[in-house]
């Protein structure tokens, strides 16, 4: 059952429903920096940062956005990033150490953690060894999403606080000042418009489900994964906000700052809007085309296109890649939104989204030959 089927009363709009957010906006953009180096349009700010900082600066960068992630969450909404820094720096250290224990003490994601889920977690256990602690995260999270490189760096700040405050507040300040700020300060106007501008659609005989599919583009009531990562605390959350980044391309990631859900989008304009913004339309255009742009994706496309529906082992098969790599393509391809996912018989089958191609080359041809 979709877990929006227990929403379907028309949303309640009370205020802003999409938001710039300057502290989790510019947050989200920062994590980025941290995340996978192949996803196609993601936007080139990302891997020109990456390119600048020298390789100590990026695994120190992914220490402190992976290794202390719940350390750091912005606490407050509605403030700037420079008040998010003010935050930090008056955190005891303690309680930074806290948020992210406390955090790993709620989150189970592999079935092996979820059968001690329940209990108490013996910190003194956990942390009395580096290895204890990377073992403790990887029965929690999986092998998959447990850098057990970046784990080991951060054990040395997990057990001394006081270190751990003065690695957060430094290097997220330091990131701010050489590389963030400037780069906030060149999108914040663009992402007002965009909110702006989905602040003018009337959103009261919507559902939650369908004005996350009008806002982000994403069917989330259509796709398992998403119900099972997010259906109950979208259900839950007091207020769903809609973040747009200048950054994320055709991604979307989510956090939870007190009661509310917060879902960052790449910023665009609403379908139909009659305000033209070059930029978001230029940025949107090259999200949309950096999916196409490598062989292997096209010619997946192609033989989907041919035969209509395609199981992922099929996939595999056909064009003799391994099983993770094919994944990744199809994640790529389904988050560009290009193909659409669906469960057949326990498998996963992918049938090409042809609105979304047409669309695509419509937008392409609008910005450079007009609308005429």
């Amino acid at each position: 059952m979709s877990p929006f089927a227990l929403n379907l009363e028309k949303a309640k709009i009370e205020k802003s429903l999409v938001m710039v957010e300057p502290a989790i906006n510019a947050f989200g953009s920062m994590l980025l920096i941290s995340k996978a180096e192949d996803e196609p349009g993601i936007h080139e700010w990302v891997m020109k940062t990456r390119q600048q900082m020298s390789s100590e600066e990026q695994f120190r960068h992914k220490v402190v956005t992976i290794g202390f992630h719940y350390s750091i969450l912005p606490q407050r909404t509605g403030i700037t990033f420079e008040t998010y820094l003010d935050d930090l720096e008056a955190t005891p250290p303690s309680e930074l150490r806290d948020r992210l224990l406390n955090a790993y003490s709620e989150i189970c994601i592999t079935e092996e953690g979820k059968k001690q889920q329940d209990q108490p977690v013996d910190w003194g256990e956990v942390l009395s060894s580096v290895r204890n602690y990377v073992e403790f995260l990887r029965a929690r999270f999986g092998d998959e999403l447990t850098d057990e490189e970046v784990e080991t760096r951060a054990y040395q700040y997990v057990i001394d606080p006081a270190a751990l405050k003065q690695l957060l507040t430094g290097h997220i300040r330091w990131f701010w000042k050489n590389y963030l700020q400037a780069e906030w300060m060149r999108v914040r106007a663009m992402l007002e418009k965009s909110a702006r501008a989905f602040n003018q659609i009337d959103y009261s005989n919507m559902t939650r489900a369908e004005i996350i599919q009008f806002v982000t583009g994403k069917d989330f009531s259509a796709e398992a994964k998403w119900q099972s990562k997010w259906g109950d605390e979208i259900l839950q959350a007091r207020e769903l906000i809609f973040i747009p980044n200048a950054h994320i391309g055709p991604y979307i990631r989510t956090a939870k700052v007190g009661g509310n859900f917060h879902i960052y989008f790449g910023a665009h304009l609403p379908e139909g809007s009659d305000v033209r913004v070059p930029e978001l339309d230029r940025s949107e255009i090259v999200s949309r085309i950096s999916a196409l742009a490598d062989d292997t994706r096209l010619q997946i496309l192609q033989m989907i296109a041919e035969r209509g529906e395609m199981r992922s082992q099929e996939i595999m098969e056909a064009i003799n890649l391994s099983q993770p790599s094919i994944s990744r393509y199809l994640t790529q391809l389904t988050a560009a939104g290009y193909l659409q996912e669906r469960r057949a018989n326990g498998a996963k089958a992918y049938i090409l989204n042809k609105d979304r191609i047409e669309k695509t080359l419509k937008a392409v041809s609008a910005f450079l030959l007009g609308h005429s």
